[in-house]
């Protein structure tokens, strides 16, 4: 009998892209195309900004430090006493209170955290007299220091979604999260330029387009402690103002525009519980406006959890009504549940669409190949993704920084035969959905399609053991794109788009005409090049640069293996 997908806690990346090729294959085909909206919760910050439980702490800690002990009538005491109230102690834990110890003294502590914690938002509607309606969320949570310290830096989680951004695969983000760790993740991995509008007020809907739109439709932390007067009141936390939310006038822009979202693309949720009211109410308004089908083209409604929750199931019954039924409901549940959190999910997702791109952009080059062959070509740029991988979970913080700091040379080397150094940019494969990239009227030009076919005879060449990789040091200026290990030794691998960059690559001082290196032209080799002559075909044994054009090998081969044969005897590895 099979086994089932492992848990949600244990996943590791390549499992995950088992999923994504298997059983969720629409769904990754889908997030290529810009399909999906991404609705976050505050699981995708976990670790980086203070969960739930430690808010609730702070808060009981922060009203306890304020009472005056010995005075019966002190306004903390009574506001304390209510939250107290709210975890509904037995009398044997209320003989264990201890005002006049730290909270996390108390013998009790973590289980009182743990009841408050799906009462967070009536607790922080508690009022103490005197004081500000937020005042427990705003001096208490103390939310500036809290979740916008300039200090906290992003994670795996906010820079998967800022390469999904860059890519064009998530250009309609929606988070209850305050903290503004998704911008800082696309400012780090886009050198600064600007490519997310923030919308947290109605007006910012009249911003012009960027690569993305993120709803903060619980506001912002960073902008409320640098606007306070605008931005403190968005923040949305207490449960009056989320039970009011939605029939509020002055949000009624906000709401509209995430019902159009919901109605117009499915919901790929990740660390959302979905349990605020809400939440909740604007996915029923939304299917009432034009609800989902079930079954679809693809899953309508994808959790990133363990377990569907009680209120993730009760929203899949108000958006999918009459076909949700005791028949379908177990269908319905598996088609909506991805058993991986979001660190394994993204990171999959991230080599899923980039492996997508590029065997896309391999349908599309020139010559005579056949789809079957082509293929091939696909399936060894596969292998890559699958090797790379399988190395994710020792350090996935490491290996995204390593794919960006990667890529980013990569690339650079490839358009322009030049490279800033460190820190470096993330450059895009496309910068667009799957389905727009045969469209580019550009695309011929930038080379992009040959070098995918380089990189799937590569891949190739290692699936079939004829040679294999090693590691490359991206600050080292002579260390290839790739570094490969055939019969003939170690050899370094770079590949120009035009000569213009292979031009710029010996210039620039990547390539040395002496140097155990291959150049990979995606055109044809320009004759100013005949300086530093191709090596003969076979295996000779020459040290030095070898070079091969793929415009002029996809012309010439009939099929992949003679593809792969020649593109060997061409570089001589």
């Amino acid at each position: 009998m099979a086994s089932g997908p492992p848990p949600a806690a244990t996943i590791n990346v390549r499992e995950t892209l088992a999923l994504l090729d298997g059983p969720f294959a629409a769904v990754a085909a889908g997030v290529a195309e810009d399909r999906y909206a991404f609705w976050l919760g505050s699981g995708i910050s976990f670790g980086r900004v203070m969960g739930l439980k430690q808010v609730v702490a702070r808060v009981i800690e922060f009203l306890r430090l304020q009472m005056i002990m010995g005075s019966p009538d002190c306004r903390f005491l009574k506001a304390l006493n209510e939250v107290l109230g709210l975890a509904q102690l037995s009398d044997e834990e209320w003989s264990r209170v201890d005002f006049a110890r730290p909270f996390s003294e108390w013998p009790d502590s973590p289980t009182i955290a743990g009841r408050l914690v799906n009462n967070y938002a009536r607790l922080l509607d508690i009022m103490v007299d005197g004081e500000a309606e937020d005042f427990l969320l705003w001096n208490g949570a103390d939310v500036p220091a809290t979740f916008a310290d300039p200090a906290i830096e992003p994670d795996v989680e906010h820079l998967c979604i800022a390469l999904l951004i860059l890519e064009g695969a998530a250009s309609d983000i929606a988070t209850a999260n305050w903290d503004p760790l998704i911008e800082r993740a696309v400012d780090l991995l886009s050198g600064g330029q600007p490519a997310v509008v923030v919308c947290v007020r109605p007006y910012d809907l009249r911003e012009p387009a960027l690569k993305a739109r993120l709803y903060k439709f619980h506001g912002c932390a960073a902008l409320a402690a640098s606007a306070e007067a605008t931005h403190r009141p968005l923040l949305v936390a207490r449960q009056s103002q989320i039970n009011g939310w939605v029939a509020r006038s002055e949000n009624a822009p906000i709401v509209n525009r995430l019902i159009d979202i919901i109605v117009s693309k499915p919901t790929l949720m990740m660390g959302l519980s979905a349990q605020d009211a809400n939440i909740q109410a604007i996915f029923a308004h939304a299917e009432a406006r034009m609800p989902w089908p079930w079954p679809g083209d693809r899953p309508s409604y994808v959790f990133s959890e363990n377990l569907i929750g009680l209120d993730q199931r009760g929203l899949l019954r108000n958006v999918y009504r009459t076909a949700y039924t005791p028949t379908t409901q177990q269908k319905i549940l598996e088609s909506a549940l991805i058993r991986a959190y979001a660190k394994p999910l993204l990171v999959a997702l991230v080599l899923h669409l980039l492996c997508s791109k590029l065997r896309r952009l391999i349908d599309l080059t020139p010559g005579t190949l056949s789809s079957a062959d082509r293929e091939q070509l696909k399936q060894g740029v596969v292998a890559l993704r699958d090797a790379f991988a399988a190395r994710a979970d020792v350090d996935r913080l490491a290996f995204v920084r390593q794919l960006v700091e990667h890529s980013g040379r990569a690339i650079a080397l490839f358009r322009d035969g030049g490279d800033s150094g460190a820190p470096r940019r993330y450059s895009p494969v496309t910068g667009t959905p799957m389905q727009q990239i045969a469209g580019d009227p550009s695309l011929p030009a930038t080379g992009l399609r040959e070098a995918a076919a380089a990189i799937g005879i590569i891949g190739a060449g290692v699936s079939r053991g004829i040679w294999s990789l090693e590691d490359v040091d991206p600050n080292e200026p002579q260390s290839g794109v790739a570094r490969v290990r055939g019969g003939s030794g170690t050899v370094n691998i770079f590949f120009a788009a035009n000569s213009h960059a292979a031009l710029r690559l010996r210039i620039g001082g990547h390539i040395a005409d002496d140097a155990e290196a291959v150049l990979v032209h995606s055109a044809e080799i320009a004759p100013a090049m005949a300086r530093s002559p191709r090596g003969a075909p076979g295996r000779t044994g020459r040290v030095g640069v070898r070079e091969a054009s793929m415009a002029e090998l996809l012309n010439e081969a009939v099929n992949s293996n003679e593809l792969v044969q020649r593109f060997r005897e061409q570089v001589a590895i």
